[in-house]
């Protein structure tokens, strides 16, 4: 084998002069680019991340603002039924009081009546009372005569019943 140190050294020093060249030029351009790339790789990696955070915060703000909203339904739904109780049981009063009302005036109505019956049926026996009696006073009657003027008065008081 043989090997000549010439080449060698000269291929050594055209690899560093290659690396030398690339390093000046082309390496900071090549690792600036990789840089920039993942600067923004990152950027989005912290822009996703920040975005996730933001929607689960709005998430968990939403299911509050339900559950106030659920809450608050329930409530105006409890009131609701309770003032709907207290409204029939309000109506329930009020027709309990007017048809005592208007049984309290019925009976007075009826009382009236019963009074006024009362006073026209006295008037009537008092003038069937004074008939009898004037038709008694007018005829002086054997017993016959008694009797069938006792009878036609019942008859009479039987007609006027």
């Amino acid at each position: 084998m043989n090997l000549e140190f010439g080449q060698i050294i000269t291929q050594i020093i055209g690899f560093l002069l290659a690396l030398f060249i690339l390093k000046k030029f082309a390496w900071k351009p090549l690792l600036g680019i990789l840089e920039e790339r993942r600067s923004k790789i990152k950027s989005g990696f912290d822009k996703l991340d920040e975005e996730k955070s933001t929607l689960k915060a709005l998430s968990l703000e939403y299911e509050a603002k339900l559950k106030d909203i659920e809450g608050l339904a329930r409530q105006k739904i409890l009131e609701a039924a309770k003032e709907g109780q207290q409204m029939a049981n309000q109506i329930k009063e009020n027709a309990r009081k007017e048809a005592l009302e208007i049984l309290s005036r019925s009976r007075e109505e009826i009382q009236r009546e019963l009074e006024k019956a009362k006073v026209q049926l006295k008037n009537e026996l008092v003038n069937l009372s004074l008939r009898a009696a004037e038709k008694i006073i007018q005829e002086k009657l054997d017993e016959e005569k008694d009797r069938k003027l006792i009878r036609d008065f019942i008859e009479g008081l039987e007609k006027v019943g």
